[in-house]
């Protein structure tokens, strides 16, 4: 008996006890998936026969988004579901030798072998889709809320050369308020 009633207190002073616990607010958990575009100029100058070192970088913020602008404070994550880049505003000219091309993301190096080529009605597009370096863009992102995205390579050119590079990575945010 003595022993029911010690049990029979023991659980009164516990649901006492948690049913007196403040109630904790309702979070809201949202996402938005969206583009994050940047444009990079890379500039070639008359080298006359020399072969040069070109570089041209840009940074891509979460801050061109409006809901990621909006809601920067309430980020819990970041997935990036893909990143790809185009060239713009570019007409080959044979006085226009470019080698060495190497694209980075923060200190990211986009190889060759990750980078798939899609053939649109505007021109070539390059995506990458190993999830690995899009992971790592993702924690870059999450850290930072941005990327610094750079162009070199080695140029020989008779004139001046002018293109533009556009990238766009797709990113999913997740905020909870």
């Amino acid at each position: 008996m003595r022993i029911f009633k010690l049990f029979s207190i023991f659980t009164l002073v516990l649901l006492i006890c948690t049913s007196c616990e403040k109630e904790t607010p309702n979070q809201i958990t949202f996402y938005s998936v969206d583009q994050l575009k940047k444009d990079l100029t890379v500039k070639i100058d008359r080298t006359d026969g020399s072969k040069i070192s070109v570089n041209s970088s840009s940074i891509i913020n979460l801050k061109s988004s409006k809901v990621f602008q909006e809601n920067i404070d309430l980020l819990e994550d970041v997935e990036v579901e893909g990143l790809s880049f185009r060239i713009k505003d570019c007409e080959l000219s044979p006085l226009v030798k470019i080698s060495n091309i190497a694209i980075y993301v923060d200190e990211i190096k986009i190889s060759e072998n990750d980078i798939k080529f899609d053939f649109l009605a505007n021109g070539i597009s390059f995506k990458i889709n190993n999830s690995e370096i899009l992971s790592r863009i993702s924690s870059k992102l999450l850290q930072k809320k941005q990327v610094v995205v750079s162009y070199y390579s080695d140029a020989e050119s008779d004139q001046l050369f002018n293109f533009d590079l556009e990238f766009s990575i797709t990113a999913k945010g997740t905020f909870i308020d």
